[in-house]
């Protein structure tokens, strides 16, 4: 029997991706690569029709966001037909080899199924703090196990119902996140009260997920998450890589220092600039792949007003917006190093994705990165500026350093590997009884 696994598909929407949709997408290859089926549930808010072609077609259009009082009414039209009906029914999107997909891969790759139920992620917060209760979906091919990738108070009728908590940095740091706090704490409590099992990415938060909660121990599993890059980008010889750098963004490799991911409250971007800025790193510039994002206007104020300057020292920071996956691989690869001085994360995305790729890694020292990090990367308190400009002062200056980090990453990362996070999501699977 070949069994269905279906994720939500809250963050594969996004086409730029968050480290929430590289983990749904790691999930998807891995239950594919195992020989599963699979299928996602999206909430695209696109229109419908009976024709199905027509369906498919107006599913890969753009989103077009309700106007207000619009909305307003339908998620009240939805409230009293899921009083009335109990279950939503998502539709199925068929595909009927028409329409072009080749630049909409992150929407259906490694998907046998696809469903819909426009704004669905939304409106089952409105169900749940009007009701108190998760928004029950009946599927036509209903899967055996749904995985929830965020909190989402949603169930799938007939499935067993898996979902991952990925932190609790709502909680623990409540200041660097916009969170509904009171929601998203009922929402757990009833994952732990109702649903079948939680997943996490880390010891830590697992330990975080079993003191604050009370979730019994063997309620909670720590899989991590799979790190990985195609081969081809992997292993792109030195020379094409230093081409796209210097013709690209002209950066010369080996001789910059970055930062990628989101600038928010937990990136701890503004020391990590007062910490370049303090640092011995003569002609290294600094660069910061990154989009605008919220509630970090110090940060972003700082980045405006030093970047693209020459700065004392020889210094220079530079911004990049997010760019192409193949164009990331080569701009983490030439680095001197990768600088990730978070105050929080559930496992650290950008420091394995550096190991890996045989970047050297100064992080911080918060319990999920020590322990994605191990003994492979430069670990300092992240509130601690004077110690992370020595971190950056002693990767510009030590060679031999250098070369040891490159030598250790690799190895670290290993254990994050696509094949390891295959094995250990098999071995799950098989506890509940889905074996291929």
């Amino acid at each position: 029997m070949t069994y269905k696994i279906f994720v939500d598909g809250l963050n594969l929407a996004i086409k730029h991706g968050t480290g929430i949709a590289s983990y749904t997408r790691s999930l998807l290859e891995a239950a594919k690569n195992l020989g599963y089926q699979t299928g996602a549930v999206y909430g695209r808010n696109v229109d419908n029709s009976d024709n199905k072609i027509l369906q498919e077609i107006l599913f890969y259009c753009e989103e077009t966001p309700n106007k207000k009082i619009k909305k307003i009414f339908s998620t009240i039209n939805r409230l009293l037909n899921q009083y009335k009906n109990n279950n939503a029914v998502p539709y199925k999107i068929t595909d009927n080899d028409f329409v072009d997909k080749r630049n909409l891969s992150y929407l259906n790759n490694n998907l046998n199924y696809i469903y819909n139920y426009p704004n669905i992620f939304n409106f089952s917060k409105t169900y749940f703090k009007s009701s108190h209760k998760f928004l029950s979906i009946d599927l036509e091919d209903k899967p055996e196990i749904m995985h929830w990738t965020h909190l989402i108070p949603i169930r799938s009728v007939g499935s067993i119902n898996f979902y991952t908590i990925h932190d609790l940095v709502p909680f623990t740091h409540p200041y660097a996140d916009r969170s509904d706090k009171v929601m998203n704490w009922q929402i757990i409590r009833q994952i732990i009260e109702n649903g079948d099992h939680i997943l996490t990415v880390s010891e830590a938060s697992r330990q975080d997920i079993l003191r604050l909660f009370k979730a019994p121990e063997n309620q909670v599993t720590n899989l991590y998450q799979a790190v990985g890059f195609e081969d081809a980008l992997k292993n792109r010889p030195e020379h094409l890589v230093e081409r796209d750098l210097n013709g690209l963004f002209g950066l010369e490799y080996g001789h910059y220092f970055l930062f990628y991911g989101a600038i928010e409250p937990k990136k701890n971007v503004k020391r990590l600039i007062e910490a370049y800025m303090a640092a011995d790193c003569p002609g290294y510039p600094l660069v910061i792949v990154s989009g605008r994002s919220w509630s970090a206007e110090q940060d972003h104020a700082l980045i405006e007003q030093l970047k693209d300057r020459d700065l004392p020292g020889k210094k220079k920071i530079i911004q990049l917006d997010y760019m192409s996956r193949s164009q990331l691989v080569s701009v983490v690869k030439g680095a001197r190093a990768l600088v990730f001085p978070s105050i929080a994360e559930g496992f650290g995305l950008p420091v394995a994705e550096a190991m890996s790729l045989g970047t050297p890694v100064i992080s911080s020292t918060h319990p999920a990165i020590q322990e994605i990090a191990g003994e492979a990367a430069l670990l300092v308190d992240p509130y601690d500026v004077d110690a992370l400009a020595e971190a950056i002062s002693a990767i510009a200056e030590d060679a031999n350093l250098v070369k040891t980090l490159r030598q250790r990453g690799p190895l670290q990362a290993e254990q994050f590997s696509m094949e390891n996070y295959k094995n250990r999501l098999k071995d799950f699977y098989q506890e509940f009884g889905f074996s291929i």
